[in-house]
């Protein structure tokens, strides 16, 4: 399977429809418009060399860009409202290379092909007639995609994050690791926080302030770095490595692959938000894509939002 296995035009209707639930804010992105950008530095754990060849885990220091953000087009969304958030980390390779890792702090994702996901958001858009939305439109969806009904399980669970510091992140698609040895073994991303987890109510989040995770990290950051541990989940024989919303055992094996500090938040983060690109494809030898039908779409969506708002629109 190719990146150009989705028609374009369903993920030019993906953004379109992203930007239409999220209303007119010109010059963001269709999703993911609130965020923040900060710097770091991950260092590889001895492990990571057994479970791939790629250059950025071989055991030297590695300098990273990291965005935290909003899963909302809305970049004045309060950060207290339920839904997803995000972890994204660029990784330096020199030359001008770099590899990027997206995850989120809901496993999985919510639907199983870009097509499905474009009728997940369709069924959130108002009626033309009412200009409300159809009020069984979303639990007929769901009701039907048993993926999305327990993603949307998990969300509820963990409905808003009390500090970015404080959430996993779970990259939703498979990737083929190759050791230098030839091993290949199918894995997923997971950033653990050293400072463990911590979730509010959706009642205790509207209480804070619209950007207090924000301001939350800012503040935590003046006492010292935030951590992460890489880990990589391990596939067995028969793990479903194309379909994002199917989770793998909790028994499955993992391999430490390292530790991110991050240390500061850019000080042009606001010009950061416009011009970066973070995308699951980019990476380098010894880490090659799934067969997922989401992740193979997602350069294209990107594509097309970057050029969007780069023009202001």
């Amino acid at each position: 399977m190719s990146p150009s296995a989705t028609p374009q035009p369903v993920i030019a209707q993906l953004v379109e429809t992203l930007r239409t639930l999220a209303g007119a804010h010109p010059g963001f992105r269709a999703a993911h418009a609130k965020g923040i950008v900060c710097a770091g530095t991950f260092q590889p754990s001895p492990d990571a060399r057994r479970v791939t060849k790629a250059a950025h885990l071989q055991g030297g220091p590695v300098a990273t860009t990291v965005r935290f953000s909003n899963s909302s087009g809305n970049p004045e969304v309060h950060d207290g409202q339920p839904g997803v958030r995000a972890m994204s980390v660029k990784l330096q390779l020199g030359g001008g290379k770099t590899a990027d890792i997206l995850a989120n702090s809901i496993d999985g994702f919510v639907a199983r092909t870009p097509e499905e996901f474009l009728e997940f958001l369709r069924a959130q858009l108002p009626d033309p007639a009412t200009g409300k939305p159809v009020p069984d439109a979303v639990p007929k969806f769901v009701g039907s995609h048993p993926g999305a009904a327990a993603f949307i399980g998990r969300l509820t669970q963990k409905p808003v994050p009390a500090s970015y510091a404080q959430t996993g992140y779970h990259a939703e698609h498979a990737f083929l690791f190759t050791a230098a040895d030839g091993t290949r073994r199918y894995g997923r991303y997971h950033w653990i926080p050293e400072a463990g987890e911590a979730f509010l109510t959706a009642e205790d989040g509207s209480k804070r302030g619209a950007n207090f995770l924000r301001d939350e990290l800012q503040a935590r950051l003046r006492t010292g770095p935030v951590a992460f541990r890489l880990e990589l989940q391990l596939a067995a024989d028969g793990d479903p490595t194309d379909d994002p919303t199917t989770l793998w055992p909790a028994d499955r094996p993992r391999a430490e692959l390292g530790r991110l500090q991050i240390t500061s938040i850019s000080p042009t983060s606001a010009e950061d938000e416009r011009t970066l690109v973070f995308d699951p494809v980019n990476r380098t030898d010894g880490i090659d894509l799934s067969n997922d039908p989401v992740l193979l779409a997602r350069s294209a969506a990107y594509s097309i939002s970057y050029d969007r708002r780069s023009r202001g629109q």
